[in-house]
């Protein structure tokens, strides 16, 4: 009975190391850039390192309820356009990211001229959109 009943704990020790093992990402390998077709490939370089942790579906709900990096290509021009030139008034003036993810991140923190980039790609929508 003691060997059924250990035989039993090792069977479902390896079941649940197993398909907590099956939910990790590979080393080296990492989730496929979803907005990789929907940005240009500057904005996509500040972005990556300075947005997504928090502004995709895999977001906090704040956060993504703001700006989805995910959903951008949903995005009507008119939204696209609106969302762009709040991206850069909050990088601006130093709001995004935020205090918490500054200090526990510095290198999240775009430079000047990364928020140059993003303000000259929220400028180059057509006129035509709000």
């Amino acid at each position: 009975m003691k060997r059924i009943d250990l035989t039993l704990r090792i069977i479902l020790a390896f079941l649940f190391f197993g398909l907590l093992f099956l939910n990790l990402p590979v080393t080296g390998q990492e989730k496929p850039n979803v907005i990789s077709a929907a940005l240009p490939a500057d904005v996509i370089q500040i972005v990556s390192v300075s947005c997504v942790p928090c502004h995709t579906s895999d977001g906090g709900v704040m956060s993504k309820s703001k700006l989805n990096l995910t959903e951008w290509a949903n995005y009507s021009p008119e939204k696209q356009k609106e969302k762009a030139a709040k991206m850069y008034s909050e990088l601006s003036k130093g709001a995004m990211p935020p205090k918490k993810a500054r200090e526990k991140s510095p290198e999240k923190i775009p430079t000047m001229e990364q928020t140059a980039v993003i303000k000259k790609w929220s400028e180059s929508f057509p006129s035509g959109t709000k």
